[in-house]
């Protein structure tokens, strides 16, 4: 009864944060305008104003964005935390982060394919994120062991953090610089309807396995010996989360750039809230990592509108003291 009420009212914050969110941008836009707005999307045949294509062309389909992006950050953090049995990993300690942004920031600074024009930056951020899961797989080998598979996780991303920031040096253009950077620190400037269909499959492909898989998951929090014993797969069952964590970092990283934290805390806050089982925590990660990344996003535009502040800066800032006042409470008797 407890985790249904909590259930309730996080579901009830998140619906008046998605009704609200869309006020904030460069303009404050009345609540009474931006009823009008969505009414004008369920009858198309109705005279649209500016107003309404700013919220239904704009505003919408990024807020819906930030919302696939943080139930897809919360729950990959999520699956790095249990592979790993290690409260530290976040979705970017595998190296995919760090391959994707090699590819987009060698797309913007060395131009990359003419042909694929905008989607230059994606393309590559994916192919980036692609060599590095790969290579990753094949350090990784037959083991399963965890701390392995972090540790060369670490190695891959330092190896691509220097090739991102020697591509970054030879930039000819400061404009060049400039763009590289923005896209590192996060950003949803520039998101359209076109974006989010795959990234919705993927996200919703991505909670759908956690919950077929909860109980595999909860038993692979015992130790690799103990689930093998309980006739767990665990080699498998690793390479399985790998490779799905992999994709879902790599279409996200590929449209937004580095969001940082998200992954790393809200996955804390799901198991204080609902406990450590999985079917909890898968619930609890995707309601609350939504909130905060739809009010991170919102600060973002706000803070100093009309200019937006990287997203990634916003959710460090948020997120590092509140993941330091949960590791202080969490170990505040183990001395």
């Amino acid at each position: 009864m407890q985790i249904l009420i909590k259930v309730l009212v996080l579901s009830l914050i998140l619906c008046i944060s998605l009704v609200v969110a869309l006020q904030f941008g460069a303009n404050f836009i009345p609540l009474e305008q931006i009823m009008s707005a969505l009414t004008h999307i369920l009858n198309p045949n109705t005279q649209t104003t500016t107003t309404d294509t700013i919220i239904t062309d704009i505003r919408l389909p990024r807020l819906i964005y930030s919302v696939l992006t943080g139930i897809g950050l919360s729950l990959v953090g999520l699956l790095m935390q249990t592979v790993t049995r290690n409260a530290l990993a976040d979705p970017y300690v595998l190296g995919v982060s760090s391959g994707a942004s090699t590819g987009a920031v060698f797309a913007i600074i060395m131009g990359g394919i003419p042909l694929l024009g905008q989607y230059n930056t994606p393309v590559f951020a994916a192919l980036g994120a692609a060599l590095s899961i790969l290579l990753v797989l094949l350090c990784v080998g037959k083991s399963n062991s965890p701390v392995k598979l972090i540790l060369i996780g670490m190695g891959m991303t330092g190896i691509f953090s220097a090739l991102t920031m020697m591509i970054i040096y030879g930039a000819k253009h400061e404009a060049q610089v400039r763009s590289a950077m923005f896209w590192l620190l996060g950003s949803f400037a520039g998101i359209q309807w076109g974006d989010l269909p795959l990234t919705a499959v993927i996200v919703t492909l991505l909670i759908i396995y956690i919950y077929m898989f909860n109980q595999d998951l909860d038993v692979l929090l015992l130790g690799n010996h103990e689930a093998s014993q309980m006739g767990l797969s665990v080699k498998q069952l690793q390479l399985s989360i790998v490779i799905i964590s992999s994709i879902v970092i790599a279409t996200l990283v590929s449209k937004v750039g580095m969001v940082g934290f998200i992954g790393l805390i809200i996955p804390h806050l799901a198991r204080i809230i609902g406990g450590p089982k999985h079917t909890h925590t898968l619930l609890f990660s995707a309601l609350i990592g939504s909130i905060v990344m739809i009010w991170s996003d919102v600060l973002s535009r706000a803070l100093y509108s009309p200019e937006e502040i990287p997203i990634g800066v916003l959710t460090s800032l948020l997120g590092a003291p509140l993941f330091i006042w949960i590791i202080m409470n969490r170990y505040k008797h183990n001395g």
